[in-house]
């Protein structure tokens, strides 16, 4: 696999041997470093027990753990991984890392302009490297091993060292009565031992602090690490600056912002075609008004608003909903290429297939590993059987829930606008209780997702998952599969359904008609009420998250400001802002050269992180749901709204700038996790793709006006015209599928050579620049 890295100093024989053991660099303590928040004294002498063991083994492992005391009566510990030690879990793990030799062929020809152009909204300007198998018997085959400080980037230094902390074994032999393989950091939180777990963002180290106010024309100027990936990030009209942000919160994060840009990027040829069919259909708006007043002597607001909404149901309109349909499948094979090119560059090809399992995973009974023929605890699959049927009944009356919810709304607005509570203003109540009710459905689909997330996540770690990319995977389709429900059944009422309550009355009750308030050309259509709704729910969904990430958030920055600057009077300054975190005060900075005021800077930075807002356990789960939710809306019900797309690329431009921005700044960072893919998160694009295909079918054919501005009638022509469209378009798909490979041909080579690269790597070892080979055997 190849890597991105600085190019690697060239140095002799040996000279690894003296630089693995010499300082890690002044203020390389504010790199990397866990803290484990305690309670200052315990009532059970075991979990005092515990913690003694846990530290002691950790020092024993070589880690730097120091403990001190904490505000609210805490005790603190910050545990720090030296090199050698980060070094000896990489090689356990079978972690990638660069080697000396660029994978990059050097092209004699001059990039031409589009090349030219594309460079300058290029963020990441890293150099390929063949990557390898971390072993410290080769550590010379290794870039940048000559510098401890900077060889492990900051977020698998974070992963390397979380790794060591869950693994560092507490249990005593034969002490196995519950289930529990490892008793590391995990099953200490869960005991009680430690009540929180943080780890530090990167702050520049003590040299890096005083060259920070140096002159600006200053070639040594460090900046803050936080802050130079800010910058990169803030530019919303360049790429986003993938290496970095994978080197600092790692592959899984990286991966959702990838998939995330791409998508915002895809999303611009159906925002371009969605605005055009708007524009197309506003030039019938006279038309459509025209028509309105021959068949009505007074046009009511409602009328002209659902007249409105036929700008969208024009003789484009059709044609938009083949561009979503071809767009879905273009998306995701281009997402594919590019997901194989960044788990190639990023080294984790194989990562699922080494994945540990999960420290909370427990055993009901004991059996020898296969592989290892060692004892080990196992969790029957019948047990687990029984416990996902018991989740899909859970699930389906959640489902249920969400129907009943849906068909609850349709009953007040049929009662609503029945004779006994209508008033003489029908008009006004009509338009009224449209969108009430529509509201009301929005606010019921954000109140039932709220409450089933917090049940899908009590139900995944109730059945007990081996490997984290399977409890991801469980996770994701129950949270999934009742937000499809949640969020799409009014929108399948409305699009199919209603029209025949509209006539013949909701379960064929001539008394509960749920009529649509409109008719094009003498014949009922529901056709604006869904545009309505589309744009309602295309509109709210975001509300949440934003009032969420933003205005609570902001609104607790100025309390606090404000709370600061009445306890310090005129001693206020910028160091109270939370945003500010990377300001240095510059009468501090000596003060980092004496051992006690420097302990006394790093209890502060702790305090200063530790006030920070916990993050999510897993910020990419949320962030999906949102995302793919709001795709979905787009590939199955963006054909009676063009405009979708473009309210999503604009919610995706702001949403990944305020995403960046708090998980910077505002939140505390994400340990860094590794991923090779989005997961499961692709079939579950695949499949709404689709479903997209046999939706748009039956608009196409139930609804939109297709036969010169005429709505089809005969329901044999609908659904001749829906099997036409759907077989037609999925042929279509399954030739783009076919035609673009999901691996680039350049990564291919690439992986080619780097298979012979590495084989003749750690076989003859590196090559000098007379061409001769050096002997690495040892």
């Amino acid at each position: 696999m190849s890597s991105k890295g600085s190019p690697p100093a060239s140095r002799t024989m040996g000279e690894s041997d003296k630089l693995i053991n010499k300082s890690e660099g002044p203020g390389g303590e504010l790199v990397g470093i866990f803290v484990l928040v305690g309670h200052q004294e315990y009532d059970d002498e075991e979990d005092l027990q515990l913690r003694n063991d846990f530290e002691r083994k950790l020092k024993e492992e070589g880690c730097k753990v120091k403990s001190f005391k904490m505000e609210e009566n805490c005790r603190g510990v910050a545990v720090r991984v030296p090199f050698d030690t980060l070094c000896k879990a990489a090689e356990e793990i079978k972690v990638y890392l660069p080697s000396t030799f660029p994978t990059e062929v050097e092209d004699e020809q001059p990039p031409g302009i589009i090349e030219r152009i594309m460079d300058i909204f290029e963020t990441d300007e890293e150099v390929d490297y063949i990557s390898a198998p971390f072993r410290w018997d080769k550590k010379e085959l290794f870039a940048g091993i000559e510098d401890p400080e900077t060889f492990f980037r900051s977020a698998l230094r974070s992963y390397l060292t979380h790794h060591i902390l869950i693994r560092t074994d507490v249990s005593k032999k034969k002490d196995m009565s519950d289930g529990i393989n490892i008793r590391g950091l995990n099953y200490l939180k869960l005991k009680g031992v430690y009540t929180d777990v943080f780890i530090l963002h990167d702050r520049p180290s003590t040299l890096h602090r005083r060259q920070a106010f140096k002159e600006k024309d200053d070639d040594t100027k460090v900046v803050d690490p936080r802050q130079e990936l800010w910058d990169s990030w803030k530019q919303w009209y360049r790429f986003q600056p993938l290496w970095k942000i994978r080197n600092y919160f790692g592959e899984k994060i990286a991966f959702y912002f990838a998939w995330v840009g791409l998508y915002s990027e895809s999303l611009i040829l159906p925002t371009i075609f969605g605005l055009i069919v708007f524009f197309y259909g506003l030039s019938f708006q006279d038309k459509f008004l025209e028509e309105a007043i021959n068949l009505n002597s007074t046009v009511t607001v409602t009328t002209r608003i659902y007249y409105f909404f036929t700008v969208f149901n024009n003789p484009l309109t059709p044609w938009f909903a083949l561009v979503l349909c071809l767009w879905g499948t273009w998306f995701v094979e281009q997402w594919k290429r590019k997901s194989n090119s960044l788990k190639y560059e990023w080294d984790v090809s194989n990562f699922e297939q080494l994945e540990p399992d999960r420290p909370q995973f427990y055993g009901s009974k004991t059996r020898k590993n296969p592989i290892t023929d060692e004892e080990e605890w196992f969790y029957p699959f019948y047990k687990l059987y029984l416990k996902l049927s018991f989740s899909a009944v859970l699930l389906l009356f959640m489902v249920a829930l969400v129907i009943a919810s849906t068909i609850g709304i349709i009953v007040f607005r049929v009662a609503s606008l029945s004779e006994k509570y209508i008033n003489s203003d029908t008009d006004r109540n009509s338009i009224g209780t449209s969108l009430v009710s529509s509201i009301i459905n929005a606010t019921v689909i954000m109140v039932l997702g709220f409450v089933y997330e917090k049940i899908a996540y009590l139900l995944t770690d109730w059945e007990n998952h081996r490997t984290q990319t399977d409890y991801d995977d469980a996770l994701i389709i129950k949270l999934f599969a009742f937000q499809f429900v949640n969020n799409y059944a009014s929108l399948f009422y409305i699009a199919f359904f209603k029209e025949s309550a509209s006539n013949n009355g909701i379960f064929s009750k001539a008394e509960w008609k749920d009529t649509c308030d409109f008719k094009y050309e003498g014949t009922v259509s529901c056709f604006p009420m869904l545009v309505m709704q589309v744009a309602i729910l295309l509109i709210m969904k975001p509300m949440p998250k934003f009032f969420k990430d933003v205005i609570i958030p902001t609104l607790k920055h100025y309390l606090r400001i404000f709370y600061k600057r009445f306890k310090m009077g005129d001693k206020f300054c910028c160091c109270c802002m939370p945003c500010c975190c990377s300001c240095i005060r510059p009468e501090s900075l000596e003060t980092l050269e004496s051992g006690t005021d420097k302990k006394k800077e790093l209890i502060d930075i702790i305090e200063e992180d530790r006030r920070l807002i916990p993050g999510d356990n897993d910020f990419t789960l949320t962030e999906y749901t949102e995302k793919t939710i709001m795709y979905g809306m787009i590939v199955l019900f963006g054909t009676v709204f063009p405009l979708a797309p473009l309210i999503a690329i604009i919610c995706n431009l702001v949403d990944i700038r305020v995403d960046a921005y708090r998980i910077l700044w505002k939140n505390r960072r994400y340990i860094a996790q590794r991923a090779e893919d989005i997961g499961i998160w692709q079939y579950i694009l695949e499949f709404l793709n689709m479903v997209g295909v046999v939706i748009n079918s039956l608009i196409i054919a139930h609804t939109l006006n297709i036969d010169n501005g005429s709505v089809l009638a005969d329901i044999k022509d609908r659904w001749l015209v829906a099997f036409a469209f759907e077989h037609v378009v999925f042929g279509i798909k399954f030739l783009i599928a076919y035609m673009i490979p999901d691996v680039p041909s350049d990564v291919q080579f690439k992986m080619r050579k780097e298979q012979f690269q590495v084989n003749r790597l750690f076989e003859r070892g590196p090559t000098k620049k007379d061409g001769t080979n050096t002997d690495t055997k040892v």
